[in-house]
């Protein structure tokens, strides 16, 4: 990693960035349905807003193409980019405790799109950093890093929001989310880009011609179905908490906690493991997981089960999001590395938003449990297809490892 501050440091920072993804997150998979069912808004709508949320994700790329092209008032192509996103996400958390949902949800819906919009923006040009400067045989520590602040994240502020809905309503999580999202620009503010990385001058247009090769459309169409089948199952577990078996916010909370442990502990393993492992096999092993997870999940009744489920959903959780975007580093090309790696985390958020919005929508016609069959099955039939994706692109790493 060449920059002026150490590779550890820079370690912590990403670590510090996801664990801010993380504390969001501890609101938008724990508690956001749960809080706007518990104000009488109904399904379909919170299944709508579930999904404008997630736009601004399917529109990365062109975050990740503006920090490629536009050096941001001389000071670097993605530093200040970070900086401006993480104080724009703050303010517009922070502001939603002055927001009743059932009277201002439009108001709501805007002010969410903000803040997710800034969200995308430091995450987009985080990416593109770590990219950037990350040495291939790092790559998976890299994720793992942000895997691992993410969970922290989760972990603390999941058992934190929860004991606060509890006991002062949902609304009072979005102060404290906007303080503690500031909190890693005290790590970006000492970081400088390095001097070459400022300096460039050409953006390679000709570059994004990979992304259209058959064994990238390939990885594509995975990652999109795959995103879908997993964030099906992961973002429905609260509302089958609350809605089917009338659980409380202390007690998703303390589910998100002990999911949250789970993350950690899964990425520990990987950053321990993922060069031994390999990363065909490790991505194998994750698609098998996530099928695995749904159909327990399916099957589960009882709170004291779902909050053991919950350790080890965690480690599924942790595999998924660190796994397939260490892959993504290793096929994308320097040269554009803001915008491809964009993209290819912009196409897993497409299945994101897929997933939230049909896995809510069929759960009036077919139930919880058969949701969460149906998507485990469907999981299941993607190995083939992640096995021939990845084997056709084993060409491309081995080149950008270079």
């Amino acid at each position: 990693m060449q920059t002026n501050k150490s590779r550890n440091f820079l370690f912590y920072m990403f670590g510090a960035l996801y664990f801010v993804q993380g504390v969001i997150q501890a609101y938008q998979l724990n508690f956001f349905k749960p809080h706007l069912n518990a104000v009488g808004i109904e399904a379909d709508r919170i299944a709508t807003l579930a999904g404008l949320a997630l736009l601004p994700f399917m529109f990365k790329w062109l975050f990740g193409i503006l920090s490629d092209r536009v050096n941001l008032f001389g000071k670097g192509y993605r530093v200040p980019y970070m900086i401006a996103g993480l104080i724009l996400s703050a303010v517009a958390f922070g502001s939603i405790f002055f927001i009743n949902p059932a009277d201002q949800f439009g108001t709501l819906t805007i002010i969410m799109l903000i803040g997710v919009s800034a969200m995308t923006l430091f995450d987009a040009t985080a990416d593109a950093f770590a990219v950037d400067i990350t040495a291939p045989e790092d790559q998976g520590r890299v994720q793992s890093a942000m895997t691992g602040g993410r969970a922290a994240g989760f972990i603390i502020l999941s058992l934190i929001f929860g004991l606060i809905a509890s006991r002062m309503g949902y609304s009072a999580i979005f102060l404290l989310m906007g303080v503690i999202i500031l909190f890693p620009l005290v790590m970006v503010f000492q970081v400088k880009e390095p001097d070459q990385h400022i300096e460039r001058k050409k953006f390679e247009w000709g570059a994004f011609k990979q992304l259209v090769q058959p064994n990238y459309l390939l990885y594509i169409l995975f990652i999109i179905l795959a995103w879908t089948t997993f964030q099906g199952i992961d973002g429905l577990v609260t509302l089958y908490m609350s809605d089917e078996l009338g659980i409380g916010p202390e007690i998703i909370g303390r589910y998100g906690m002990l999911k949250g442990v789970g993350m950690v502990i899964g990425a520990l393993i990987l950053g321990w493991s993922i060069n031994k492992l390999g990363i065909r096999n490790a991505a194998l092993s994750t698609v098998s997981m996530v099928t695995v997870g749904g159909l327990i999940f399916s099957r589960a009744t009882g709170l004291n089960s779902i909050l053991i489920i919950g350790v080890l959903w965690g480690v599924v959780v942790a595999f998924h999001w660190t796994v397939y975007a260490t892959y993504s580093m290793g096929i994308t090309d320097k040269r554009i590395a803001g915008s491809m790696f964009s993209i290819l985390m912009t196409v897993g958020n497409i299945g994101i938003g897929a997933g939230e919005t049909l896995a809510t929508r069929f759960v009036d016609d077919i139930g919880f449990s058969g949701v969460f069959t149906t998507l485990a099955l469907i999981n299941l039939a993607l190995i083939p297809l992640l096995f021939f994706a990845l084997r056709g692109l084993e060409k491309e790493r081995a080149k950008f490892a270079l």
